[in-house]
């Protein structure tokens, strides 16, 4: 008996419920249009830093991200604090962060390991406070240490190609940094979101999978099996319904006005 409205999808995002209808998607809407917007100034600054055509910046995409990030390396990391609160960081992966940086201060050799120097997190802070000025006057921002609040933040990722290398620059807004923009902007949730995600979703459609009988059969015979066979069953006694491989209640079997039918039993109300 399969009891079914229509087919649900077996792989769907993730969805953060806590997130629905915050301006948290508005300031990374804005944060990605003003990115768009910026590159070509990154790309002529850093064409003019590292004495060459031939730079090129472009964006990946934005997204939420949980912190802290435990793919970020702390010591190619540079942060910068605002004066009303948050905390922004532009990191990049300290092998390209050092190739960047031999150009920029035209080493004779390239360096492809070993720890960062100050000179290459100057380089970076350098980019940093550029960055920053996208999102705020350079009066607004000062150097901070490495600190990270665990929360939901925005991070922005960029490439940066020059002359046939590329390097992946990050630029992570924090909870407090992007209160602060919505604060600026003034905006406000939408109080009539999570009455509307409720609404739809007690008209989501789900499956119900009714087991109504199991056997169990040696190998040999399973194998002999082919068309027309007649296998004995039974009908068990209390069948399980299923939203997947989550078991909800059972249920027994009847018949009325010539329908199958399934009367749920007593669980149903104690695994609710």
């Amino acid at each position: 008996m399969d009891m079914q409205k229509t087919e649900m999808p077996e792989q769907v995002q993730t969805l953060n419920v806590e997130l629905l209808g915050k301006p948290i998607h508005i300031i990374r809407n804005k944060l990605e249009e003003l990115l768009i917007n910026s590159c070509q100034q990154l790309s002529l600054e850093l064409q003019a830093w590292l004495k060459t055509q031939q730079v090129l910046v472009e964006l990946d995409h934005v997204s939420l991200t949980d912190l802290p990030q435990t793919n970020v390396n702390a010591t190619s990391v540079s942060v910068l604090k605002h004066s009303d609160d948050g905390m922004l960081y532009v990191s990049m992966e300290p092998t390209m962060l050092m190739r960047l940086s031999d150009q920029f201060y035209g080493t004779s050799m390239e360096r492809s390991g070993g720890e960062l120097t100050n000179s290459d997190l100057r380089l970076l802070q350098r980019i940093a406070k550029c960055a920053s000025q996208w999102i705020a006057p350079e009066t607004a921002w000062k150097q901070n240490e490495f600190e990270v609040i665990p929360g939901i933040g925005i991070t922005a990722t960029l490439s940066i190609h020059v002359r046939n290398q590329q390097a992946l620059l990050a630029v992570t807004l924090d909870s407090a940094l992007i209160q602060t923009l919505i604060d600026e902007l003034e905006l406000t949730p939408n109080p009539h979101m999570a009455s509307d995600f409720n609404h739809a979703l007690h008209k989501t459609p789900v499956r119900l999978n009714v087991q109504l009988s199991k056997t169990v059969l040696p190998l040999t015979q399973v194998l002999k099996l082919k068309a027309d066979d007649i296998l004995p069953i039974e009908l068990l006694n209390n069948a399980p319904v299923n939203i997947g491989k989550e078991t909800l209640f059972t249920g027994r079997v009847a018949e009325q006005e010539g329908q199958l039918v399934l009367i749920l039993n007593d669980d149903k109300e104690t695994n609710r």
